[in-house]
């Protein structure tokens, strides 16, 4: 087989792994659902707690890039501090480590071929089933299937070592100390910065050591720099987001390369043994007595694959330990290295791009955006009829800062729409992308409501500027009409959270409809008896148009949402 032939088998076996990887962590984000939130939602300030949040999400994304992004997501949108996502990205290293131990248990003990095909097989049967739950887990089976049929042919593809000469040149990378291991750290960083996946990275690693390819000593380098090549994708997720959010992201870099430096001060004298210690075997001996025999050379790779676990979690576990008493001061190194960004707050508040690979828990996100939305809406309504009762009064302040919010709707809508697009094209539940419908249509409602309002405004800057004003019983019919408004928008915010039911809305939208109706048969029946103050006249009939519409919007946002939910 030729060098190219190799490379190209190599490069496809590798991708076969990362594809089953992505599907079974996405898959598992749909079974996991809003658990994963309500998870993340009971961290306090407990340090522990974080770092086993982190490694329990970790091991159920099976991806500690996904678990990081993720907390940099929700530190952008303010669902967490700073110090509370430094315990959560410590576990999710200690998490990550899990790839290593099943390569070791199960990549070089057991034939994944036999079991990895029937689980892909089961697992398509088995998104045919009615029942969304049983589809996703089919999805789950499937991706589980693709990882270790991947990690399979990645060690298929790793041709064996018949001429001493193919790896000369790696034998001559190996003979400079501390230097060779600090070239394969880098190796292992640009590996995993290429592959943007650490596990990914952990399983090629292994698989290299244990065909020989790669001494044991320079894959326990190659670990180390993966670590930090993890940090790249949380950072480069954290562009663009909150001053918080980029605090984070620094915060794992800072973390990994702490323990770089430490872990190469100490490797041969503390931890190389201490590894040989805990671990089985010589990963020495043991390769280099195995020439020939095929059942000898499978146990020599399953025992330098156990020991590169076992460095893998005691870096990681050591690491955390050392650094978790220190979270505060961690915490005050970032908040100096990256100061609060003087260009101000970014309008979304729950809303972070970091969170568009997580589906279900953006969706989440987007229902509080919603949320946020609902409450400018209806401050906004609230200064358009203060403004509009009121037009013997200076308010060229208030109204300014009325339209302006009418500018921060329409940038609101635009960035949830965007968010939630981009969202729609991921791999989600039907259920996610019913509701991605759902929110999509709802904030162009909210975006419609604050017109409504601009235009309340405006009918009350004509007001102020013809001589004839609302009379007082105009005036109390107007606010009579705008209170029931301000409820329809308030029922809203409170169906929103679970406070409200269809049953109310109707009622109020009644209400609404009837009174609009009788106010609007009055004024026309006037203008009919007399031509006077005919401008006021239709000002008030718009006025009390706008407000109907405003009310018919906020009931058509809870019977969609309403209807969402049944489905």
């Amino acid at each position: 087989m030729s060098l190219a032939l190799g490379l190209l088998q190599l490069a496809g076996a590798l991708a076969v792994f990362l594809l089953g990887m992505k599907f079974m962590s996405e898959a598992l984000q749909k079974v996991a659902g809003n658990r994963l939130k309500e998870l993340l939602g009971r961290i306090t300030g407990n340090r522990g707690k974080g770092v086993l949040t982190g490694i329990g999400i970790t091991l159920v994304v099976q991806s500690s890039t996904a678990t990081t992004v993720m907390v940099v997501g929700f530190v952008s949108a303010g669902l967490l501090t700073l110090i509370q996502s430094i315990g959560v990205i410590m576990g999710a290293n200690i998490g990550t480590t899990i790839t290593a131990w099943m390569v070791s248990l199960l990549g070089f003990n057991f034939d994944i071929a036999a079991f990895a095909l029937p689980a892909v097989g089961v697992g398509m049967l088995m998104t045919f089933l009615h029942g969304a739950r049983k589809r996703q887990w089919g999805e789950v089976l499937i991706g589980f299937g693709l990882l270790f049929l991947g990690l399979s042919l990645l060690k298929d593809s790793v041709p064996d070592l018949d001429d001493p000469e193919q790896i000369a040149w790696i034998a001559q990378m190996t003979g400079y100390g501390v230097l060779s291991l600090l070239c394969f750290v880098v190796a292992g960083t640009v590996l995993t910065i290429i592959l943007q996946s650490s596990s990914a990275a952990t399983a090629l690693t292994l698989t290299l050591a244990a065909t020989g390819w790669i001494p044991f000593e320079m894959a326990l380098a190659m670990i180390i720099g993966e670590n930090v090549g993890t940090t790249i994708t949380a950072n480069l997720a954290a562009i663009g987001g909150t001053t918080s959010a980029k605090r984070s992201a620094r915060t794992h870099l800072l973390f990994n390369v702490f323990g770089i430096l430490w872990v190469l001060a100490l490797f041969y004298p503390v931890m190389v043994p201490v590894v040989d210690w805990i671990a089985p075997g010589d990963p020495y001996l043991d390769f280099a007595d195995a020439e020939g025999d095929p059942r000898a050379k499978a146990r020599a790779a399953a025992i330098i694959t156990t020991h590169l676990a076992v460095f893998h979690t005691l870096f990681n576990v050591t690491n955390t330990l050392i650094m978790l008493p220190f979270v505060n001061q961690l915490a005050a190194v970032v908040t100096r290295w990256v100061p609060e960004d003087q260009n101000g707050a970014p309008k979304l508040r729950f809303l972070s791009s970091t969170l568009i690979e997580t589906p279900e828990l953006l969706v989440v996100q987007a229902s509080r955006e919603m949320q946020h939305m609902v409450e400018v809406v209806r401050e906004m309504f609230g200064n358009a009829m203060y403004i509009l009762l009121n037009p013997d009064k200076s308010l060229g302040a208030l109204v300014d800062q009325t339209l302006e919010k009418e500018e921060v709707c329409d940038e609101l809508e635009r960035e949830i729409v965007a968010h939630l697009t981009m969202t729609a094209r991921a791999a989600t539940s039907a259920q996610a992308s019913r509701k991605i419908a759902e929110l999509i249509q709802n904030t162009h409602r909210l975006e419609r409501i604050a017109d409504h309002c601009a235009v309340l405004v405006r009918i009350a800057r004509r007001i102020h500027e013809e001589p004839e004003r609302f009379d007082d019983v105009d005036a109390g019919d107007l606010a009579t009409l705008g209170e029931l408004v301000d409820q329809a928008l308030e029922n809203v915010g409170q169906y929103l959270v679970g406070r409200s039911n269809l049953e109310a809305t109707e009622e109020l939208e009644s209400r609404i409809d009837e009174t609009r109706r009788t106010l609007r048969s009055r004024h026309v029946e006037r203008m009919r008896e007399s031509a006077d103050f005919v401008d006021t006249e239709l000002a008030f009939l718009d006025a009390i148009t706008h407000l109907e519409e405003i009310g018919d919007r906020a009931a058509g946002i809870v019977r969609l949402a309403e209807s969402t939910r049944r489905m």
